[in-house]
């Protein structure tokens, strides 16, 4: 009995703490729960494994809250004829020896692995056991037996593509799992798995949707193999024929582009503002597939966000906005005129040029694409469309109110819209220096250059330069100058002269003369003729440490494209040959010229490279800019000196025979008596063809291809001429004269000349961005500053005063004849 109660009193005071355990709190913590929230698989999801192969699993065990739990996890696989598990999660492809040491190949197919703990499992994850493959082919496939638009989508239509795993002949792609999609060129398609409805995730499936205009190769690739080829889908027509094989992808290209400015529609492609008077220019952009950007109402394509590369060629003008696409703004800045345009440049747009696929590589098979396409697309249809190539704007049809009959009028014939501003002329920045050291390192002799404006009658202090100069060239921007040397080239920030900021850049190796920049400023070509072999440098302002080497023998002139795509450059022996470089293709050329070129420059749609050539049959030679092959020829009465290409559409005058001036595209070109206005228009690209647009030359005068002006000066030495805003006048600066002649296109005659003070004759010349002052470099070691206002007037001669300890303004010498004032530029 006592025994008894005893026992029982101490059941009932252990009974009594338990409840004072859990009742109380009494200080303690309750223990982990006795089973887990969830069970995190790693790898989750799919995993894709080659037969006798291993791969190696881990899990953990959470609460609900995320806390870790050290309990043991269990791997279990839901074929062990397929996959097998170690107890540690290592899992084999077929089958594991008693040590799991050994995996032994089974057999192929898919299983889940799970993993478990408490009571609780994982999400499975899908296993992919599978041979070796061999090949991987991706492929367009018909869904619902509908056929998809070919040769190429436009942008927003969509195709199904599908991969497929062969080993050894045989199709393993279902025991292969998901595939991963990718694009040559990304921007061209976008791609999204398509689900697999027995699994419920992508595997070998997905959806191509056209984005931006262009061609790629699509790719799948599966446990480290890649395919190596894309083809379009397959199906036959009502004939029964079956269509072309096609070995890419592609957003349809963009085939025209035309400009206009206030609205689409409106017909305008010119205009003329003052200063701050904004101007938004549209563009209409039409694929080869006949979709265009503009809106429509039958729930047809609409294309959007298409990367043009719009330019002006004259941005402190009218410059245009930053990553423009169907339109674009301009708000005019200072007067005088330019032109804008916009392209369609591949790698941004019509990407893949300059590649030819090897399903259109040869006339027998773009014949055959055609024919089978041709019921299906727009009239003129040519598969040759395909092939991406640049595009360039193109004149806009408009009824024609002379003769409504035609009801088409080419609008404008130079493809590009021209802008003339008004306003009142101000100061302008001024830079003045000496390539009188040129040739001697700088421990001999050290470079001054100046840099002022002409509101103030002041050279302002030396600007020492690192390295003795041979050329500078500002950037149609008016950022930067580019600075060639024999002992180094440099880029220049004007903008830092004057602050504690290094207004120098090197350009690390490269050596010689600069000779063209890019419309953007951003990228230049130097010309080094000194080292062997000669070469040309193509060097970005902005990566200065790695420029592209061009062997070109005596490289003597260059012009960049306006989008930046292409830089035509003269050289070879007499500088007789043409080549052409970009960077989305090897070096083109040489080409061989009629004779030395003298100048090279662009139709303002950018369209054409325009060569002048001297020698024995002068002539002026355009070459298509997408192709680099002749379009046209005219022959010159002599040897040209100075070349350019006027912005604007309409010169209201007659040459010296009498006869008025076509619209178009004006190239004047400048001899030893005279010059010549070569007048031009640009058609859109034949039908059925992207490339290239159409080049005439016209002339008003029965008798001669290009319209003449003889001057009456005698024989000239131009160092350089300028065109006024307007187009009204040029000024001719001569080597050989103090005089600046001015010639009236409306009078069409010289109407006097601006005298130079001192009887100064020049050596150097430049022209404001408004036209408003001529600067001239003169034989007296000063600076004019020209005035065009009211007949002209030589306003101000600026001089330089010598550098301390030495007799010149410009060098480290005490030779006082050595560096004379041989350079001046003024902001573009």
């Amino acid at each position: 009995m006592g025994r008894l109660r005893s026992t029982g009193v101490c059941l009932l005071f252990a009974i009594i703490c338990l409840w004072a355990l859990a009742g109380c709190g009494g200080g303690t913590k309750t223990g982990p729960p006795l089973f887990a929230g969830r069970i995190n698989l790693n790898p989750a999801a799919t995993s894709s494994v080659l037969v006798g192969s291993t791969v190696t699993f881990s899990a953990a065990a959470q609460t609900t809250s995320g806390t870790n739990l050290a309990v043991p996890i269990t791997f279990s696989s839901s074929d062990t004829s397929i996959l097998n598990l170690s107890a540690n999660g290592v899992a084999c492809a077929g089958h594991w020896d008693v040590n799991f040491t050994i995996c032994t190949p089974g057999s192929v197919g898919v299983v889940q692995v799970t993993a478990s703990a408490l009571g609780a499992t994982s999400v499975p994850t899908y296993v992919f056991v599978h041979p070796a493959i061999d090949t991987i082919t991706v492929s367009g496939i018909l869904t619902d037996s509908i056929p998809v638009q070919g040769p190429c989508l436009s942008q927003s239509q969509s195709m199904t593509i599908e991969a497929r795993a062969f080993s050894q002949g045989t199709d393993v792609t279902s025991s292969v799992g998901p595939f991963t999609f990718t694009a040559g060129n990304p921007s061209v398609v976008t791609l999204v798995g398509l689900a697999d409805t027995a699994y419920n995730f992508p595997t070998n499936r997905a959806t191509a949707k056209a984005l931006t205009p262009g061609m790629t190769k699509i790719f799948a690739t599966a446990s480290g193999v890649t395919s190596t080829s894309f083809q379009q889908p397959q199906y036959k027509n009502s004939q029964g024929i079956a269509s072309p094989v096609l070995d890419f992808f592609e957003t349809c290209p963009i085939q025209n582009i035309s400009l206009e400015v206030g609205a689409p529609g409106s017909g305008q492609t010119s205009f003329a503002v003052s200063k701050s008077a904004s101007q938004n220019i549209f563009a209409t952009i039409t694929d080869i597939m006949g979709n265009s950007s503009l809106p429509n109402t039958n729930g047809g394509i609409i294309l959007r966000e298409i990367p043009l590369s719009w330019s002006s060629s004259r941005p402190s003008v009218l410059s245009v906005g930053a990553n423009c696409q169907e339109f674009c703004g301009t708000t005019p800045a200072t007067p005088g005129s330019a032109s804008i345009t916009a392209a369609c440049s591949p790698p941004g747009c019509n990407a893949g040029f300059p590649t030819v696929p090897a399903s259109l590589s040869t006339a027998a098979q773009i014949d055959a694409c055609t024919q089978f396409f041709q019921a299906s697309a727009p009239p003129g249809f040519n598969c040759q469309q395909v092939i991406p190539q640049p595009v360039y704007a193109s004149p806009v049809f408009m009824p024609d109110p002379k003769n409504p009959s035609s009801n088409i009028l080419l609008q404008p014939p130079t493809g590009a819209i021209s802008g003339v501003v008004s306003g009142s002329t101000g100061a302008a920045p001024v830079f003045a220096s000496s390539m009188g050291c040129a040739s001697g390192p700088p421990s001999y002799c050290g470079t001054a250059a100046y840099f002022f404006s002409t509101a103030r009658a002041v050279a302002n202090a030396e600007i020492p330069l690192p390295t003795p100069p041979n050329s500078f060239l500002y950037d149609l921007a008016g950022d930067r100058i580019f600075m060639g040397s024999y002992f180094g080239a440099l880029v220049i920030n004007p903008s830092a002269f004057g602050t504690s900021n290094n207004p120098y850049t090197g350009l690390g190796t490269v050596t010689g003369k600069v000779l063209a920049a890019s419309n953007s400023g951003t990228i230049a070509a130097f010309s080094d003729t000194i080292h062997s072999p000669n070469q040309v440098y193509i060097v970005s302002a902005t990566s200065p440490g790695t420029p592209t080497p061009l062997t070109i023998p005596n490289a003597t002139s260059a012009a960049f494209s306006p989008d930046g795509l292409k830089t035509f450059i003269a050289g070879g022996t007499g500088g007789a040959s043409l080549y052409v470089y970009s960077s989305q293709q090897a070096l083109q050329g040489p080409f061989t010229l009629s004779g030395p070129a003298t100048g090279i420059g662009f139709a303002p749609n950018g369209a054409f490279a325009l060569v002048a050539e001297s020698g024995g049959s002068p002539n002026l030679t355009a070459y298509a800019t997408c192709n680099n092959l002749p379009a046209a020829t005219l022959p010159l009465p002599a040897n040209p000196i100075l070349m350019k290409v006027l912005p604007n559409v309409h010169l209201d005058g007659k040459d010296s025979y009498g006869n008025s001036i076509p619209d178009g595209v004006h190239v004047l070109i400048l001899d030893s008596t005279g010059f010549d206005i070569i007048t031009a228009t640009i058609s859109a690209p034949p039908v059925g063809t992207l490339c290239p647009e159409g080049l005439t030359f016209i002339s008003n005068d029965p008798l001669r291809a290009a319209q003449r002006v003889e001057l009456g000066q005698g024989t000239l030495q131009p160092l350089n001429f300028f065109a006024s805003g307007d187009g009204a006048q040029l000024y001719i600066v001569n080597s050989n004269s103090s005089s600046i002649l001015i010639y009236n296109f409306i009078v069409g005659s010289v109407i006097g000349g601006i005298e130079l003070s001192n009887s100064a004759t020049p050596i150097s010349a430049d022209m404001s961005a408004d036209g408003g002052t001529i600067l001239v470099a003169a034989s007296d070691n000063m600076v004019h500053e020209v005035s065009t206002s009211i007949g002209g007037a030589d306003l101000v001669q600026l001089s330089f005063p010598n550098l301390p300890n030495y007799l010149n303004p410009f060098c480290t010498t005490n030779s006082a004849t050595l560096c004379t004032l041989d350079v001046v530029l003024t902001r573009p």
